[in-house]
């Protein structure tokens, strides 16, 4: 029921505002039905469609017209492809963004682990380390100096 009266609610605004012009409209002047009916004509000539020869096809203003919404939908699809490729492009951006993260992860982890591996190639190739490796093989060290054979 209030939704009922809330959509009269409108109706009586206006309703309103009309009385409030004619009573001012009352107040100002006599009311004159011949300066009524001069400016019913003068709307109904303001409405009217301009004469012929104004809307013949091929007139300059409507072939404006029909440039004009041309023109207007041409800027509409060049802005919309703009706007989708500059979209297109930040995702492209940030796909390649994240992609470089991972890889410079997977680069500093590489490179731990070659720091880690070269520590240990130096341990293994110290002369002392070489000595014990010989020892245990039952391998011992040659009190003759090695000779070099050239061709």
């Amino acid at each position: 029921m209030s939704e009922h009266v809330q959509s009269f609610q409108p109706a009586r605004r206006v309703a309103a505002v009309a009385k409030a012009a004619v009573s001012r409209a009352r107040s100002s002047a006599p009311f004159d039905i011949e300066r009524l009916r001069q400016g019913e004509a003068v709307h109904r000539k303001s409405v009217e469609a301009p004469p012929a020869a104004a809307a013949a096809p091929g007139s300059g203003a409507k072939r404006f017209g029909s440039l004009l919404r041309l023109r207007t939908f041409v800027f509409l699809v060049g802005a919309t492809v703009l706007l989708v490729l500059y979209i297109n492009n930040l995702l492209t951006i940030n796909a390649l963004s994240a992609e470089n993260e991972v890889l410079k992860e997977k680069i500093s982890i590489s490179r731990s682990i070659n720091a880690a591996l070269e520590l240990k190639l130096q341990e293994q190739r110290t002369f002392q380390r070489i000595s014990e490796e010989a020892a245990k093989l039952g391998l011992a060290a040659s009190p003759v100096a090695a000779i070099e054979i050239r061709e």
